[in-house]
């Protein structure tokens, strides 16, 4: 009988051995791996309660290629390069918004957009608590006198982060207020029905500034950037969600891009240039310890039928281009910068292949850079000893300039009427020591600025015949209030669309198609 009891104490010491030998066995680490970038198109599925996104992959970018994807051998990151992670198609949070009933045939012609905060905190019963969500609500207004229209009430957190589809069909817009339900959402505006494409916190992919979702010009895609795993790219999505494509696909930073007014380019920033590579591990990555995103690059064009991509030419550039048409591109270099003590205006001949300096080479601060339609001439502020605003042709000879008014160093907006008959100049950013102030193509001054009224942001309706302007009163009684105004295209003949209004008017712009 002690046999055994002896046998049966060897027996559970010998078991007890094994576990604690096994358990102080430390695992092998194993290497981290990672998909160095996204290779793959994103094809949504149509909208439905309970959306699957299909992922494929594609192998030779083009605005709308699929192919079988391709497993990426894994690499071994750099202990700085750990990266980031990376924004996909959602499809999800799909639900709706109570849309006015008036948007159900869609627009038919140009209306002037704004929001509105209502906090309601002025009309609340003494005692009544205050809305734990404050809302602003996106009206549209017609221009020959005709009622405004309460579009869609959305959180005030919200703030301008609105993107109307040139013809009105589509809102894009970033919600902030949930965590759990933050993201980049596109309203169907004549069936009320929204959908998150994008679980995002901000619009400036790895802080990179001056970007925002920008329509195509018929307003059937949205061209946004984002952030893959070790740098930017520029994808296409329909609204619907049905396409969704990589369309820069380069292991560079791909940002800014610009729609050419017919849809047939996309513009955009590139370092790929000087960084080919900012994958870890690979020949002549820029990838180092404390290396930073950068915040310049090369202009290049995207030809949206075909997928090709060329370089325009050598210049660096700091900030995002802006069509003037179809075959000019213009771009104020240093305007990104706060502090910059200069800067410079481009303009580039697409057609032509050539490029040229518009502004002197003379080291001032050339800011407000506005082009009318044919590229013949450009508004702009020179800031130096003295500051001047200038009228200039499309080779940068001055035809005009005065210095009787003296804005800001990066505080005027000027806004050429379609036509090309006016020119409309402004303040800027609540930076507006004017009232509203309306050249002819000639630099003639038709409109006296007034004393009592000063305008920020002038922007004329694609039809041309009506301006429209954020004004500041100084009246007694009404001093710093905040309204939008719209007048004739000479600046006079004023009207204040929010004069009934009682909380703060932010203006987006025009939305619908112009008509025939």
């Amino acid at each position: 009988m002690r046999r055994i009891v002896i046998a049966v104490a060897v027996l559970l010491l010998s078991s007890l051995a094994c576990t604690l030998t096994l358990d102080d066995i430390e695992p092998t680490p194993i290497p981290p791996t990672f998909t160095p970038r996204p290779t793959q198109t994103v094809v949504a599925q149509q909208p439905s309660p309970t959306p699957s996104p299909t992922v494929q992959a594609s192998a030779t970018p083009s605005p709308t290629a699929t192919a079988t994807a391709t497993m990426m051998p894994s690499l071994t990151p750099l202990p700085s390069s750990t990266p980031f992670p990376q924004v996909s198609l959602t499809y999800d949070q799909y639900g709706s918004l109570e849309v006015n009933s008036q948007l159900a045939n869609g627009l038919t012609r140009p209306y002037l957009s704004f929001i509105y905060v209502d906090d309601q905190t002025d009309r609340l019963p003494e005692g009544t608590p205050a809305p734990e969500v404050v809302m602003e609500i996106i009206y549209i207004v017609p221009p020959d006198g005709g009622s405004r229209i309460p579009v869609v009430e959305l959180p005030a957190s919200t703030e301008d982060d609105i993107f109307w589809s040139p013809t009105g069909d589509y809102l894009a817009y970033l919600l902030r207020e949930d965590p759990a339900t933050a993201g980049l959402y596109i309203l169907n505006t004549r069936l009320g029905i929204t959908i998150r494409m994008f679980d995002l916190e901000t619009l400036q992919p790895r802080g990179i500034p001056g970007h925002q979702p920008v329509w195509k010009p018929d307003g059937t895609q949205l061209a946004i950037t984002l952030p893959t795993a070790y740098e930017t790219d520029i994808f296409l999505l329909t609204p619907d969600g049905s396409s969704f494509n990589n369309v820069t696909n380069s292991p560079s930073y791909d940002f800014w891009p610009a729609w050419s007014p017919d849809g047939h380019y996309l513009a955009f920033v590139s370092d790929r240039d000087t960084c080919p590579t900012w994958l870890p591990g690979q020949p002549n990555t820029c990838d180092r310890p404390g290396a930073t995103p950068p915040t310049s690059g090369k202009l290049y064009l995207l030809d949206t039928q075909t997928g090709q991509v060329q370089k325009v030419n050598d210049i660096p550039l700091n900030s995002p281009p802006r069509w003037v048409n179809n075959r000019y591109l213009s771009v104020t270099s240093g305007i990104l910068d706060p502090l910059a003590g200069s800067s410079d205006v481009w303009v580039y001949d697409i057609e032509a292949g050539s490029s040229w300096q518009v502004t002197p080479d003379d080291d001032a601060l050339y800011t407000g850079a506005a082009w009318n339609d044919d590229a013949s001439q450009v508004v702009y502020q020179r800031a130096a000893d003295v500051t001047s605003i200038i009228l200039a042709d499309r080779l940068g000879t001055v035809v005009q300039s005065t210095d009787e008014y003296s804005f800001p160093r990066f505080g005027l907006t000027a806004d050429w009427s379609p036509n090309g008959d006016y020119v409309a100049i402004g303040g800027r950013n609540g930076q507006c020591p004017y009232g509203l102030m309306v050249y002819t193509d000639e630099f003639e001054l038709v409109n006296i600025p007034s004393i009592s009224i000063l305008a920020c942001e002038p922007i004329y309706s694609p039809t041309s015949n009506y301006l429209a302007f954020t004004g500041i009163s100084t009246a007694p009684g009404q001093d710093g209030r905040v309204d939008i105004y719209l007048t004739n295209p000479s600046g006079v003949g004023l009207r204040s669309m929010t004069s009934t209004l009682r909380g703060p008017v932010q203006m987006l712009g025009w939305v619908g198609p112009i008509p025939n």
